[in-house]
């Protein structure tokens, strides 16, 4: 008995020990330079007009979707919304498009005005309309923040529900994404607000893991850093050939 025991106990030392080499290894993949030929990132997001340089250094390390932003006329700040010309740029130059909706979507009390749903999805299929954005791709809002509470979760799910109902009214043209936390993801993607969960890049944020573990995620964003100009958020999919609501 003594022995079994022994040797139970050994077996499980070595399980957290090699259960903790695994997470060093990922918490140095995350935390490793990215900008560098074929490293692995599929997609990049910016929050400013892209550049020839900046698509010439996105090539050569391997990406294929350039990420840009949808907000309304008082943008976060400027430059911020992609525009026609800036879409087509990045489609002439042989990349896919994904757009996320954001307006102060790190404030929770975005999303506690009761307004703020319709009015952005309205404003974000204006903006689809104008850039010539396919029948049939995404558009992504974002919820920038840590929050768990049940008054919290209730205003988020509010919010998308509103997203939700004003694309379905405005003829379902596009497929809905969300950018945020684990959790926030779960509860969006299982009351059926969204088609894609895109994981924001916050390990402490609640449900990160358990969302990270679940493959429901179709994007992962990496820690953010200096890339062709300018800092870029990279991003991994779950496979190279994967569609999470891009286009040209």
């Amino acid at each position: 008995m003594a022995t079994a025991g022994l040797a139970r106990s050994l077996i499980a030392s070595l399980a957290l020990l090699a259960l903790g080499s695994q997470a060093l290894a990922s918490n140095s993949h995350e935390s490793a330079d990215h900008c560098r030929r074929k490293s692995g990132v599929y997609a990049a997001d910016t929050s400013q007009p892209v550049t020839p340089t900046f698509l010439k250094k996105m090539r050569e390390v391997g990406v294929t979707t350039i990420i840009r932003y949808f907000d309304h006329k008082n943008e976060t700040f400027k430059n911020k919304t992609l525009t026609f010309e800036e879409r087509m740029q990045i489609a002439e130059a042989g990349f896919h498009l994904v757009v996320v909706f954001q307006h102060w979507g790190q404030r929770i009390s975005t999303f506690r005005d009761h307004t703020r749903g319709k009015a952005d999805a309205i404003r974000a299929l204006t903006l689809a309309h104008d850039v010539g954005q396919p029948v049939g791709s995404a558009i992504y809002f974002a919820v920038d923040g840590p929050w768990s509470s049940k008054d919290d979760i209730a205003d988020i799910t509010r919010y998308f529900t509103d997203v939700r109902r004003t694309v379905a009214m405005r003829g379902n043209l596009y497929r809905v994404g969300v950018y945020g936390s684990g959790l926030v993801c779960d509860v969006v993607l299982d009351r059926g607000l969204a088609d894609y969960c895109w994981l924001a890049n916050a390990r402490a944020w609640p449900g990160y893991q358990a969302q990270l573990a679940s493959g429901r995620w179709v994007m992962r964003q990496l820690n953010p850093g200096k890339c062709g100009d300018r800092e870029v958020d990279f991003n991994f999919v779950p496979t190279g050939s994967a569609y999470f609501g891009q286009f040209r």
